[in-house]
C-alpha cells in the first residue's frame, strides 16, 4: 500500500512539472502595439499567455480588410472592453495579413506566428502538440473561471485561455464565455482554414476547420522551440537574487537586475537613508524570470540610498549613491 502510494504522489509530481507555469527561457514578456505579454512554456513549445489585441476596431457588421495595410479587429458586442479583457476577433485572412503560407508571422510579433494545425500532418501540427503536451486537458488551458462543471478551467498549463466566443460570418456574435476559437495558419479549403476549439462544458481540445469569415482569437506561438535554445538560456533562476546595481556610485541612472524563481508578488522600492520611501520601481506580479530595471535619480540629490526587493517571502536590500 505504502509503495502504490508512493508512485501515486510520484506521478503527481512528473504531471505538476510538465503543467509548470513557467515563462519562456529569458523571454518573461514582450511588448508589442503598446501592450505588455506574457509567455509561458508548455512542453518545448513557447506561447503568449494573452490573445492578441492589436489594431483597429471595426463592427462586427462588416468584413476586414486584409488589403490595405491597416490592422483591423472586432470587439465582442463592437466594445472595446471585450477586446481590453479577451483580444481581439479576426477574420482569418486579416490574422494572416493575406498570406496563405502556413507557419506565417501574420499579425504576430516578429519572431513569432500563427500555429499549424493540420491534421493531415500531426507530428507538425502545433495544436495538436499543445493539446498532447497537457494530455488532452482542454480545462488546463483555460483561465480560472472560465467554464462550468465538468468544463471548468484549471489553467495548470498557464495557457490561459479565455472565451472569447466568436464573430459569426453574419456579422452577429456568439458565445462570450461559452467557446474559445484559436485560429491556425494552415488552410483546409479555399473556404476553410484550421482552428483550436474549447467549449465551457467540455473537458477536450477540437482541432477542426471553420469558415475564414468567422472572427476567432489569435494566439502566437514563438518560431523556436524551447529544446533548441542555447542551454544556457533553457534554465530557470534556481533562487530569488538582488544583484548590485551598476554602475555604482551613478549619475544619474543606474541599472538594477534580480531574479524570480517562481510566479509571485514583487516590489522593487528606493529609499533614503533615514527609510522614507522615495519610489516605487516594481509592484506587480511577475513571473520567474531574470529581470532588469533602470533607476533616474535626476530629482535626488546627491547621497546614499537604498533599494529593498521583495518577491514572495525573499527580502535583500542593497546600498547606492548618487554622485552630483
Amino acid at each position: 500500500m505504502k509503495k502504490s502510494l508512493l508512485l501515486l504522489v510520484l506521478f503527481s509530481l512528473i504531471q505538476m512539472k510538465s503543467y509548470a507555469q513557467n515563462p519562456c527561457p529569458n523571454l518573461p514578456t514582450i511588448e508589442y502595439g503598446g501592450q505588455t505579454y506574457h509567455t509561458v512554456q508548455i512542453g518545448d513549445q513557447c506561447w503568449l499567455k494573452e490573445n492578441l489585441n492589436i489594431g483597429t476596431r471595426v463592427n462586427g457588421s462588416v468584413n476586414q480588410d486584409a488589403a490595405n495595410g491597416t490592422i483591423e479587429k472586432y470587439c465582442y458586442n463592437d466594445d472595446e472592453a471585450n477586446c481590453s479583457k479577451y483580444g481581439g476577433l479576426y477574420q482569418w485572412k486579416e490574422a494572416m495579413k493575406n498570406s496563405a503560407n502556413a507557419g506565417t508571422q501574420g499579425i504576430c510579433p516578429t519572431g513569432w506566428h500563427i500555429p499549424t494545425t493540420d491534421w493531415r500532418i500531426p507530428t507538425t501540427n502545433e495544436f495538436t502538440i499543445l493539446s498532447t503536451s497537457v494530455n488532452n486537458d482542454g480545462n488546463s488551458l483555460k483561465e480560472i473561471g472560465q467554464g462550468a462543471d465538468g468544463g471548468s478551467g484549471t489553467n495548470k498549463s498557464g495557457f490561459s485561455a479565455l472565451l472569447a466566443g466568436i464573430r459569426y460570418l453574419t456579422g452577429d456574435f456568439y458565445n462570450l464565455d461559452t467557446s474559445a476559437y484559436f485560429w491556425s495558419s494552415t488552410e483546409y479549403f479555399p473556404s476553410t482554414a484550421g482552428n483550436m476549439f474549447l467549449w465551457a462544458n467540455g473537458n477536450y481540445v477540437i482541432v477542426n476547420d471553420h469558415q475564414k469569415e468567422d472572427g476567432f482569437s489569435v494566439r502566437c506561438v514563438n518560431d523556436v522551440l524551447v529544446s533548441v535554445l542555447p542551454s544556457e538560456l533553457n534554465t530557470l533562476p534556481p533562487k530569488f537574487d538582488l544583484a548590485q546595481n551598476f554602475p555604482n556610485p551613478f549619475n544619474p541612472s543606474t541599472s538594477i537586475k534580480y531574479q524570480i524563481s517562481e510566479f509571485c508578488y514583487v516590489t522593487l522600492k528606493v529609499f533614503d537613508v533615514l527609510g522614507n520611501e522615495i519610489e516605487t520601481l516594481i509592484n506587480e506580479e511577475k513571473l520567474a524570470g531574470n529581470y532588469e530595471i533602470t533607476f533616474n535619480g535626476t530629482a535626488l540629490s546627491s547621497g546614499v540610498y537604498y533599494y529593498q526587493l521583495k518577491a514572495g517571502n525573499f527580502i535583500d536590500t542593497k546600498k547606492f549613491e548618487l554622485i552630483k
